[in-house]
């Protein structure tokens, strides 16, 4: 998927345009804690917020598992200009960095729903993040409102209603006429609370994406398919619905119900000091 990663930015179609609002919206407020600091970005792919990052962090690191989007990440870093980033191909179970060495820790994307080793993965973000640091993480609900239309997934979520699921993106190639299935894991909330107990992270925010939006047939919101019916009338029906979840983001239970959600956790420190956010 390397060569036609950066298609899925903000401007591709409602579901990205929806997305970023809401990750552009936290990178944003959380400004000050990542400002003349240490960032590192886990799965960073082609750097689209690392570069973000570098353009006013003291240092970023980027950090992802395939080589050929760390190659176009560097291509950018270069052509920007930015002498504060490094990006290592690395696994985010195993982090190449000392403990307490970042400031903040971000991870958007749904990155870690395609970690098997999701655990081991919270661990390290853990670990490297100094304490009183933020690690910040999007990741990919058991509980949304598509499943209404989702028969088969809604009866695998009923038997185990606090356990995360094994849920299947396919993806086709937009260039080729070929498709993948890419396996990834959905998440419960009490899995979230225990990862983050386990690791001594104080949750700040939890705030929910694609929340009422999500009632839309997954097809059409990422529109390559030209012939798909009513598209125009979907698609501004998506956007007009992100415009309302991007208000209930933070309400109860709306940002646990989202297709996606991202959570703000701090690192505990000894005196167990935190600025509010």
């Amino acid at each position: 998927m390397a060569e036609e990663y950066d298609v899925f930015d903000s401007r591709t179609g409602p579901f990205f345009i929806n997305d970023y609002r809401t990750c552009n919206h936290y990178l944003e407020k959380l400004l000050p804690f990542w400002k003349n600091r240490v960032v590192l970005d886990v799965g960073c792919g082609t750097g689209l917020q690392t570069i973000q990052f570098a353009a006013q962090a003291s240092r970023v690191i980027g950090v992802d598992l395939s080589e050929q989007l760390i190659r176009k990440a560097e291509f950018k870093v270069k052509s920007l200009g930015f002498k504060n980033v490094t990006l290592i191909r690395g696994d985010a179970i195993e982090l190449p960095l000392p403990d307490n060495s970042v400031d903040y820790v971000s991870s958007y994307g749904d990155v870690i729903g395609h970690i098997p080793g999701y655990d081991r993965a919270f661990s390290e973000m853990a670990r490297v993040c100094r304490p009183g640091g933020i690690v910040t993480i999007e990741y990919d609900n058991k509980w949304h409102l598509g499943l209404l239309y989702e028969w088969k997934e809604l009866l695998q979520a009923l038997q185990k209603p606090s356990k995360g699921d094994i849920r299947v993106w396919t993806y086709k190639y937009l260039n080729v006429q070929k498709n993948v299935d890419l396996v990834y894991k959905t998440f419960a909330f009490s899995e979230i609370e225990t990862l983050l107990k386990e690791n001594n992270l104080k949750l700040i925010k939890v705030a929910g994406i694609h929340i009422l939006s999500s009632v839309i047939p997954t097809q059409y919101h990422t529109p390559f398919n030209n012939r798909l019916p009513f598209l125009n009338l979907f698609t501004k029906l998506i956007i007009a619905l992100g415009k309302i979840d991007f208000v209930l983001k933070e309400l109860y239970p709306f940002n646990r119900l989202g297709f996606a959600s991202i959570l703000i956790a701090r690192k505990k420190d000894p005196f167990g000091i935190f600025r509010g956010l």
